[in-house]
């Protein structure tokens, strides 16, 4: 499937309209700290701001985890959105009025989108069949309007009306023209931008197996990037920076029900680094609620696993023995929340769970929560020590012998997860060309130690384009370094002789392939005078072009 797309030219005019701090401060509190704002980074863990924003030059910058933009970029990475998605959500939050000429849509992913919410009203204005069953489980006509459940009678393909490709692609219809979900309750699946492009369908009848089936995995639709609920839920996300993970579909429901918000599931399946990626964003401390059995645990323990691999720190509600928290909101929901709202940090919840159990099946679990542990070897240190003390003091167990019993975590470096480090006359270099400095010479790419600096000044070379603001909106991969190179505290002295440094190295790159005498004393000369920090002597330079 094709792509949406935004004229460059809306994109620059919504800049020039827009002020970042209004549009950051939509999803952070800003302090002010001399001409800049600061805030604890929403992409990675911290305890003192590292997170820059400056209305001077409309850009951010974290100076913590290397992460900066403009007020675009910003959206898109927080809000995990397409630019063409993030672009509108600035303008909506700005009350900037979209004009249709700056927008062009690809169709088929339109005509999908739009027969998905046809599709999930069609089923939902079909909900008495199912209103009884749904109110055995607690849920009111008001919530289901809200998740749009429905239910899918026979023939509904055909009362539709919808294109082939559109039926397959929303799952509607089997690989042999049936129609998939035929008398089965409906649960529309709404993507994080609040799009129908997936449905699940629960059994009604005895006999009706699978329990539950899912729309298969579309260019629309992934499952292990998306999770439930979290439309629904999007705004109180974003403003309470609060998450709690369950396992299931109604879950979710009956929880908003009892008007408890940012609940999110997998689709079906367990957590995923995907969903964790995401999650990260809004949230470095989120509330795993699964069932409260032995499958619930195991999933407690894997999931945090998986959280502590990226830095996140999370909370567990551990519930009663048979429970799960539909079953919870239906029959104990004052219980309920009154756990939720004093969620214990997983070493605590592990802690006491593996003491709970009998003696002979204390040392598989306690196994397992070592190897969730592990995760956090190179991430946080200090932590995983901390963790790894606290299990030996428990449980009367050697500390020594433990960590040897841990599969090594590849370091951060081996994973390729870290950042190249760029050195600064490179930065200072892009800093001279984006402030407008005329280059005597044209260097070669090859040159410099960072490809990021090379495809950055490639691509300033090619285009002629030196403004940021546009750089960044046409290279939002190279905006973080974009941000880096303008919040750089650099002397106009200093920046010269960087420069000068950048331009020695062009120059014996060429001595290297100069054969002719007077030529290579000529270039010897000028490399000698730069090295000096003599910047006058750039002018001459033009001369060897």
């Amino acid at each position: 499937m094709g792509s949406s797309k935004v004229s460059h030219s809306f994109v620059q005019e919504l800049l020039s309209r827009i002020d970042i701090v209004d549009i950051i401060s939509h999803y952070l509190t800003l302090k002010q700290s001399g001409r800049n704002f600061v805030a604890l980074c929403p992409f990675h863990p911290e305890k003192t701001p590292s997170f820059v924003v400056s209305p001077e030059k409309q850009i951010f910058k974290c100076f913590g985890c290397g992460v900066g933009g403009n007020a675009i970029t910003f959206v898109q990475q927080y809000e995990n959105l397409s630019f063409f998605e993030a672009v509108k959500r600035v303008a909506e939050i700005a009350g900037v009025e979209l004009p249709r000429e700056a927008f062009s849509e690809d169709s088929s992913t339109v005509e999908v989108e739009e027969a998905g919410l046809k599709a999930a009203r069609y089923f939902y204005s079909h909900y008495e069949r199912v209103e009884d069953y749904l109110l055995e489980r607690g849920v009111d006509r008001k919530t289901a309007e809200k998740f749009l459940l429905g239910y899918a009678p026979p023939g509904y393909l055909r009362e539709l009306k919808i294109k082939d490709e559109a039926l397959t692609q929303l799952g509607l219809k089997s690989s042999k023209g049936r129609e998939f979900f035929r008398e089965r309750l409906i649960i529309p699946i709404f993507n994080h931008s609040g799009k129908v492009v997936a449905f699940a369908g629960r059994a009604l009848k005895e006999g009706q197996e699978p329990k539950y089936i899912n729309s298969p995995e579309s260019s629309l639709f992934k499952k292990n990037s998306t999770l439930y609920g979290f439309y629904q839920s999007k705004e109180f996300i974003l403003k309470k920076r609060k998450a709690i993970i369950v396992e299931g579909y109604f879950d979710v429901i009956s929880l908003f029900r009892l008007s408890v918000y940012g609940v999110v599931a997998p689709m079906g399946t367990s957590l995923t680094e995907n969903h964790v990626r995401f999650l990260k964003r809004y949230t470095h401390s989120p509330i795993l609620m699964f069932d409260g059995d032995s499958a619930g645990r195991k999933a407690t323990i894997r999931s945090a696993g998986i959280l502590f691999k990226f830095g996140a720190e999370p909370l567990v509600v551990q519930l009663p023995d048979g429970e799960d928290p539909d079953s919870m909101a239906r029959s104990s929901p004052d219980l309920l929340k009154e756990l939720l709202s004093r969620p214990i940090p997983f070493i605590d919840w592990a802690v006491e769970t593996v003491k709970s159990l009998p003696s002979v099946e204390r040392p598989e679990l306690l196994r397992q929560v070592a190897l969730a542990v592990a995760e956090l070897r190179d991430i946080n240190p200090f932590l995983f020590k901390d963790y790894l003390s606290r299990l030996s003091a428990e449980f009367g167990i050697d500390e020594t012998w433990l960590k040897s019993q841990l599969p090594r975590v590849r370091r951060r470096e081996e994973s390729g997860l870290s950042e190249e480090p760029i050195p600064i006359y490179e930065k200072a270099f892009l800093r001279a060309l984006l402030e407008g400095v005329a280059l005597p010479v044209e260097v070669s790419p090859n040159i410099f130690v960072s490809q990021k600096v090379a495809k950055l000044y490639s691509l300033i070379s090619q285009t002629g384009e030196r403004d940021a603001t546009a750089l960044q909106t046409l290279y939002p991969e190279l905006s973080a370094l974009i941000s880096d190179v303008l919040f750089m505290e650099i002397s106009e002295e200093e920046l010269r002789r960087y420069v000068c440094r950048v331009l020695v190295k062009e120059l014996e790159r060429r001595l290297k392939r100069v054969s002719d005498i007077s030529e290579k004393v000529t270039l010897k000369k000028l490399v000698f005078e730069l090295k000096k920090g003599n910047f006058e002597i750039v002018e001459q330079l033009q001369t060897i072009n």
